[in-house]
């Protein structure tokens, strides 16, 4: 298993653009108001960020001039970018601990969107879930160290848990 411990808000950078093009501040007004709950990222990390999409040339920036105001940016996806958060919006989370941001992330996205294909996602997140547990199942049965039986027990009932979220959160919303 590997132990990936960071997490991108790119791919929900570009989400949000896929609803149009805007400026930085309208973008993480967008990003604070829908997944602030979830989700918080800095005001200069979310410029960071932005500046690395152009970088990558998944967005473009354009100057516009305002009337009395100084000249603001506006960024616009790319196809490449759309072709990037596609790609991203349906691989299931890999890890159990980032389902709270990357799994509410991508369904704000399915249903902000109106996107088909997320009863897809939630099947292909239990089949990564189920064989997770099976490993755990493995590990437990052939382990005598009764410590780590019960630390290999929470995990496990961590991931019941969320299979079990799983199967109820498409008829919640």
């Amino acid at each position: 298993m590997s132990h990936e411990t960071t997490i991108s808000p790119l791919p929900a950078l570009l989400g949000f653009l896929m609803l149009g093009p805007r400026h930085p501040y309208e973008l993480h007004q967008d990003f604070d108001r829908a997944l602030g709950r979830v989700w918080y990222i800095g005001q200069s990390r979310f410029y960071a960020c932005l500046k690395q999409l152009a970088e990558s040339g998944l967005v473009t920036v354009k100057v516009e001039a305002q009337n009395s105001r100084p000249a603001r940016k506006v960024y616009h996806l790319m196809p490449a970018g759309e072709a990037e958060f596609l790609g991203w919006l349906h691989r299931p989370t890999p890890h159990v601990r980032h389902i709270r941001l990357e799994f509410l992330t991508r369904f704000y996205f399915f249903k902000r969107l109106g996107l088909p294909g997320l009863e897809q996602l939630v099947d292909a997140q239990q089949t990564i879930l189920q064989s997770r547990l099976e490993l755990l199942d493995q590990a437990m049965a052939e382990s005598d160290d009764g410590y780590w039986r019960l630390v290999l027990d929470f995990r496990r009932s961590e991931i019941q848990a969320v299979v079990g979220w799983l199967a109820r959160c498409l008829r919640g919303v």
